[in-house]
């Protein structure tokens, strides 16, 4: 029963055959003629590469302050370099300089504005490799223009800044220079501290034993291989070396030898104090002029390299007229199944 009635309904709409023609050719010409009266805005295309030379990054913690962030590791450095570069492609300062650029190719860019400029942009990326900058405008022409300007602009701004950040690179070198400076000197501050300490300590033994009493060989070797082995290589230290006691000298004479090495190393310890406050301010000038210098550069790192992906911008091809009139007309034909239905089966309702 229900395939004869299926069968029926098929009959009855293919008596309607005028009707389906007169809608398959009406919607592909309303499509068509909407089309055109309306035309979808054409889109060009251009593409740049975006590559990140991870042999040249270096302390990336020090980029923290500057981006405001906690420290990071080297794949979240090569992310936020990429968000700015992002953040340049797109930003006012870019769409301002191409539409100067755009004003002094065509009139038509001159109704323009540096806001409705930025809503016909389109950035596309992933990560390092290929980005896609696209343009919409209602001709090919305007849109191959547009982003043709785009990216010169774009590509010469950020090699602009690339070439920037090379101070940034070189500031980079001196921090770690100071960094390595201001460590050695903790180290022989420590080293001296534990010197004092040991010294003392023998200074100590000494003077609880016979002043009179004479050290024997070994003992005498002892301390002056401690000196010896925290002595530095200059004038004072060579001086205080070759001056301690004879052999079988009472310890009243290496008692005052110490106190000669204890005063030399007093005297160093408060020369590398004064040193070391110098190379903290020193230092904290560097790191001021870094980040001034990154702020100059926009973050970007001369890590990273730039160039043209390809010579020409490309249009991106849209459906020709007899696709969009094709799509159409099945549009219209499904719209009319559905009422011719709906109608039907109102029709035997109520019979």
């Amino acid at each position: 029963m229900n395939e004869w009635k299926l069968r029926e309904k098929l009959v009855q709409f293919t008596k309607t055959w005028p009707i389906l023609i007169a809608v398959f050719l009406g919607s592909g010409l309303i499509a068509w003629g909407t089309v055109h009266l309306f035309p979808p805005l054409q889109q060009a295309t251009a593409d740049l590469f975006i590559g990140i030379d991870i042999t040249r990054v270096n302390d990336v913690s020090s980029l923290a302050t500057y981006a405001e962030t906690e420290p990071f590791n080297v794949d979240d450095y090569k992310h936020w370099q990429l968000s700015q570069i992002n953040a340049i492609a797109t930003s006012e300062r870019i769409a301002n300089l191409t539409l100067e650029k755009l004003r002094d190719l065509d009139y038509y860019w001159e109704d323009v504005s540096v806001a409705e400029f930025q809503e016909l942009q389109d950035l596309f990326w992933y990560d390092v490799g290929i980005w896609r900058l696209q343009i919409q405008a209602p001709e090919n022409e305007y849109a191959l223009q547009g982003v043709q300007a785009w990216r010169e602009i774009l590509l010469q701004d950020l090699s602009r800044l690339i070439r920037e950040s090379e101070d940034v690179l070189e500031f980079e070198g001196r921090m770690r220079a100071s960094n390595i400076t201001m460590s050695q000197l903790e180290i022989r501050v420590i080293e001296m501290e534990i010197l004092t300490a040991e010294v003392a300590a023998v200074r100590v033994e000494l003077e609880s034993a016979d002043s009179e009493q004479g050290m024997d060989d070994s003992t005498r070797m002892d301390l002056w291989l401690l000196i010896a082995g925290a002595a530095e290589d200059d004038a004072l230290w060579e001086q205080l070396l070759d001056e301690i006691p004879e052999k079988n000298q009472p310890y009243l004479a290496y008692i005052l030898w110490i106190d000669q090495v204890l005063v030399a190393v007093d005297s160093e310890l408060e020369s590398h104090q004064a040193i070391m406050e110098e190379l903290v301010r020193g230092h904290e000038l560097l790191t001021e002029d870094y980040l001034r210098e990154i702020k100059e550069a926009h973050g970007l790192s001369a890590s990273l390299y730039i160039e043209e992906e390809g010579t020409q911008p490309k249009i991106i091809e849209t459906y020709p007229d007899t696709q969009i009139a094709f799509l159409g007309s099945l549009v219209g034909l499904l719209i009319y199944i559905i009422i011719w239905v709906m109608f039907s089966e109102r029709q035997r309702e109520n019979s």
